[in-house]
């Protein structure tokens, strides 16, 4: 009989409380980290169209010295502002300097060095704004060309815009950041759940009933368990994304899925046989 390859075998391992258990065998450990990374990717799909779709971020909780320097002063300042094809125009400049740090707008190359050698800073020139917090590195953020602070007339609303332009250049980094740390902790939670429960059910082995031989074995099964569990979670996800919630269908859908291989095989090929030979 001929043997379907990788990775068709896991698929169809997965699709049956008995293909579950009768497809432990089939996978080498190479294939298996395939697998886990496989997994660990389902779970990030929902993630990543769910980031794709932000379009804001709180840079005030980056940057707050800087953006506690924005106050009503600031806003009356930038009254007077024109903005037209990626560039702000001030008809004149302004320079506040207080305790915390300097507010500037218009200033010359040398003020601008000036302004940044205070703790805090926050300068607005022509075709940028600049932002330094304490040690932090020193953020140039250019506009875009649907910046807009004409008719901004609160600091909240004025922070919000310069947290989008900041946000704007930023996306990628950010994004980026944030999937990179969401993907190695979902892969080692993942592999020390699989790992965990792998070790649980080579126990087994020691019973008279299991015919489980190897880790490796065990690790398939586990492997498979957590494969449509994990299917289910991502489709949940992509519909009403929700992290928390697709975690716990995964982990809840396989504990009990590998319940229900347990109740029907007893982890025992002889048990399947013997179901085999009664239906006959």
């Amino acid at each position: 009989m001929k043997k379907d390859i990788f990775p068709i075998n896991y698929f169809k391992s997965i699709l049956t409380i008995k293909r579950v258990f009768t497809g432990r065998k089939q996978l080498n450990w190479f294939q298996l980290i395939i697998v886990l990374l496989f997994i660990n990717g389902l779970m990030m799909v929902p993630l990543s169209v769910n980031m794709a779709k932000i379009d804001s971020y709180p840079v005030e909780e980056t940057y707050p010295n800087a953006f506690a320097l924005l106050d009503e002063s600031v806003v009356d300042e930038l009254e007077s502002v024109e903005y037209s094809e990626g560039k702000l125009s001030l008809p004149d400049s302004f320079y506040l300097e207080t305790e915390d740090g300097i507010v500037g707008g218009n200033i010359s190359s040398s003020k601008e060095e000036q302004a940044l050698e205070a703790e805090n800073a926050l300068i607005f020139q022509e075709n940028e704004f600049v932002i330094k917090d304490q040690d932090n590195a020193v953020s140039t953020v250019r506009y875009t060309n649907d910046f807009s602070i004409e008719s901004i007339t609160t600091v909240e609303q004025l922070q919000d815009e310069l947290s989008r332009q900041w946000f704007i250049q930023n996306k990628g980094f950010i994004v980026g950041s944030l999937l990179v740390s969401i993907f190695i902790l979902l892969l080692v939670s993942i592999v020390v759940i699989s790992l965990g429960s792998s070790f649980f059910v080579y126990l087994t082995k020691r019973g008279q009933i299991s015919t489980i031989q190897t880790y490796k074995e065990s690790v398939n099964l586990v492997v498979n368990a957590m494969g449509l569990p994990t299917l289910i979670a991502m489709v949940i996800g992509l519909v009403q994304f929700n992290i928390i919630t697709m975690i716990m269908i995964q982990s809840f859908g396989f504990i009990i899925l590998l319940l229900l291989v347990f109740t029907k095989t007893r982890f025992s090929d002889d048990v399947l046989e013997e179901e085999e030979n009664r239906k006959r």
